[in-house]
């Protein structure tokens, strides 16, 4: 049996991924937690590494951030990159100069494979945002160009709360979801791939800052995804997972949102 495979309804078009390799993975919320493949020492327990920034042998301890394939993958090309070196490290906690690292990284691997499809750059913290490892990581998939994905363009941003220097944060007046927070870059138009090394340092401290005021507006270790949008005009959008979709929501695709966005952005300034 295939590991993925990728169907169509010719109705609707909109697309599935058939992946029954991946009821194999490890899953916290399952209760099914092995000794940790990412931690230091634990190397060989992982596919082989692609990438890694840090001292040290490939394989072998002394990295800092750390790609390997996934070994439940449901694209052609699927990486784990794994954050950092801690168990408990996670974008809550860690210093400004890690978290550019992380972010130079996606980089790099979305220039890796940007011409093999739709990369796809998207990361879980916490049982309810569908994190199957405690070892911070983010996943990386690269998806046929004849895939469509429905994932949302970026308008003119409104409900602006915070300006850096390179970004504008705010949270769109059509928020899905309670407290999500959009990280627009000033300079439009440009794909991920051509950020600037200092525009990744200003949204990894961005990134800091702004997750440590949802801390205060939601709860202290909230549960939450955020992606990066793979195409033209990119942005990353950070999803606090605060609420349980209901059978309105997943029959329709309408969102029920029980926060106002103004209000949010208001809490958030």
């Amino acid at each position: 049996m295939k590991k993925f495979e990728f169907r169509e309804n010719k109705l609707t078009h909109q697309w599935v991924i058939i992946a029954p390799s991946r009821t194999k993975r490890p899953d916290v919320a399952r209760g099914a937690e092995p000794e940790c493949p990412f931690c230091p020492g634990a190397e060989a327990k992982t596919p082989k590494e692609v990438f890694r920034i840090g001292g040290g042998k490939p394989n072998q301890p002394g990295w800092k951030v750390r790609v390997v394939p996934n070994k439940f993958p449901f694209a052609p090309i699927h990486e784990v990159i794994i954050h950092s070196p801690k168990h408990d490290g996670n974008f809550l906690n860690y210093p400004t100069d890690h978290a550019s690292k992380i972010l130079r990284v996606y980089k790099a691997r979305y220039l890796e494979h940007r011409d093999k499809g739709q990369v796809f750059i998207f990361h879980n913290h916490g049982i309810g945002a569908a994190e199957s490892l405690p070892h911070d990581h983010t996943q990386l998939a690269v998806i046929p160009n004849d895939v469509i994905l429905d994932v949302p363009r970026m308008s003119t941003p409104e409900n602006i709360f915070y300006k850096s220097k390179h970004f504008s944060m705010f949270c769109p007046p059509d928020s899905q979801w309670p407290y999500e927070v959009w990280f627009a870059p000033l300079e439009r138009g440009k794909q991920f791939g051509d950020a600037k090394d200092e525009e990744l340092k200003d949204l990894a401290k961005n990134i800091l800052k702004i997750l440590k005021r949802l801390t205060k507006a939601i709860a202290p270790d909230f549960s939450f995804n955020f992606y990066i949008y793979h195409g033209g005009d990119w942005y990353l959008r950070v999803i606090p997972r605060i609420k349980q979709m209901g059978g309105f929501e997943l029959g329709t695709g309408i969102f029920v949102n029980t926060v106002d966005p103004s209000l949010a952005s208001r809490k958030l300034k």
